[in-house]
């Protein structure tokens, strides 16, 4: 690995050599014809050949970003931030972490920091339990993404417990709700089609919005056997989840695409994607709100209601923890009550019989 310092047309440019490969990356700095100014931009210039040497040995060697976890804490989270909608957890919760967390840098965040940012967030008069839980694990996830992104050597939340909140109703659709959404026309342009599509999609695949957001055709497989392959936003594990047919005429255009364009490129786009799934919903006469997620349960309400493989729809959803899925048993009430219904029936009433005896000689 090499960077040089390269000059064309009185622009500064690094020229670097890695894996076999050269690329050029712009400096943004010109060359003044003033002889001191010239030495100044040149020193300028270095320092920044210094640096990125720095993080491309970083990179390669898997080790912390020296540069990058300079960063404040504040500023990596609303950072991050950005890619959700305002109502997400992530977003919400930066009212509370904000004087919380001051000027730390993300470097110091230590397990200390996020035991003391839980017992703020327990304090908080205008929080209840649920809120709290939710603002905690998406902090507790924004650790993940920096330590998967090599801006911290080690996770500080993950030996922290989760608050415990009491157990949410999770919504989810049944066959014939979905059926119905499908056969509803949904108005609002390309974002609201592709929310419709998205949705659907969800509902066969079990992917959250993230995932939506920034699944490409290259995720995609078509042969020998049709699948999504993709790495999860929240966990960073690939998983392989087959496309049932319904799946695959949702998303099958008949049309060629580049591997890294995307298959929803307006919902990426969008910071409004919850709108047009109310109208939908609305439309489709369905009364009772759900959101996104409402589409990742009903994959999980479905797939478990067919298959009765726990551990199957665990490796589908991408859980780390079979306890996450097994969540969903509760909720499986109804489909209880047919299985014990179905059971065989038996003659209660009672018969005066008999028995004889063979008297052997």
């Amino acid at each position: 690995m090499g960077i040089k310092i390269r000059q064309k047309k009185n622009y500064l440019y690094l020229d670097i050599y890695e894996h076999g490969r050269r690329r050029w990356e712009a400096l943004g700095l010109s060359v003044p014809k003033n002889t001191k100014a010239k030495r100044e931009v040149m020193a300028l210039a270095e320092e920044y050949r210094r640096k990125r040497e720095m993080q491309l040995f970083a990179q390669r060697h898997l080790l912390a970003d020296p540069i990058r976890v300079k960063l404040k804490l504040l500023d990596y989270a609303e950072e991050k931030a950005k890619a959700y909608d305002k109502q997400d957890h992530l977003p919400k919760s930066l009212k509370y972490l904000q004087p919380f967390a001051g000027d730390v840098l993300l470097k110091d965040v230590d397990e200390r920091f996020v035991e003391g940012y839980r017992a703020y967030l327990l304090e908080q008069t205008t929080l209840g339990p649920t809120s709290a839980k939710h603002y905690l694990d998406a902090f507790k996830a924004l650790m993940a993404k920096a330590l998967r992104e090599r801006l911290i050597e080690s996770n500080p939340a993950q030996a922290v417990k989760s608050i415990k909140a009491p157990e949410a109703k999770r919504p989810f659709l049944t066959v014939e709700e979905i059926q119905r959404l499908f056969n509803t026309p949904i108005t609002g342009g390309e974002l609201a089609q592709d929310c419709k599509y998205a949705f659907l999609i969800s509902c066969f695949t079990g992917l959250r919005l993230g995932d939506l957001k920034t699944l490409t055709w290259g995720d995609i497989i078509r042969e020998p056997d049709r699948a999504i392959c993709k790495r999860m936003n929240k966990t960073g594990e690939i998983i392989t989840i087959p496309l049932v047919p319904s799946a695959w005429r949702i998303l099958d255009d008949k049309q060629i695409h580049r591997r890294d364009e995307l298959v929803f490129p307006a919902l990426a786009r969008s910071k409004s994607e919850y709108r047009p799934l109310a109208r939908w919903r609305k439309a489709a006469g369905i009364d009772r709100p759900f959101g996104w997620h409402a589409a990742r349960h009903s994959f999980a309400m479905m797939s478990l209601d067919i298959s009765g493989d726990i551990f199957a729809v665990s490796r589908l959803l991408g859980h780390s923890d079979i306890k996450i899925t097994t969540a969903y048993l509760h909720f499986m009430d109804s489909r209880k009550k047919q299985i014990l219904d179905a059971l065989p029936d038996i003659e209660m009433q009672e018969k005066s019989e008999v028995i004889k005896f063979k008297i052997h000689n």
